[in-house]
């Protein structure tokens, strides 16, 4: 860690890119879905009260849909916290999975 900057001023500590109450996933969608929604956000983020890229738009949309649960299912009170969610392919993806569709595999390249 560098002690100054070197103009004699002691080195502020590196800020993170996110707050400590924001956390990076990663999840499947379908790509139509991601391509539509980069090309929305592209579209409408300098519009006043629109989201300004893909992770505040999925905050929106995924807030929207918890309490929209959380009303249906939990008298409207968040549900208890939980350390994990069930692993694996849900029935959607195992559906996919018996009619054979995957995603496209990378080939080996052929050694010369």
């Amino acid at each position: 860690m560098r002690s100054d900057t070197g103009d004699g001023h002691p080195a502020q500590p590196r800020r993170s890119r996110t707050s400590p109450d924001r956390v990076q996933r990663s999840f499947y969608l379908p790509r139509d879905l991601v391509e539509r929604t980069r090309a929305a956000v592209h579209a409408t983020s300098r519009q006043p009260g629109e989201a300004y890229n893909l992770s505040e738009l999925a905050a929106r949309v995924i807030g929207a849909e918890v309490r929209r649960l959380e009303e249906r299912y939990n008298g409207g009170e968040p549900f208890p916290p939980v350390e994990s969610v069930p692993p694996g392919p849900g029935p959607a993806g195992v559906e996919r999975i018996r009619n054979g569709v995957t995603g496209a595999r990378r080939r080996a390249e052929p050694l010369t």
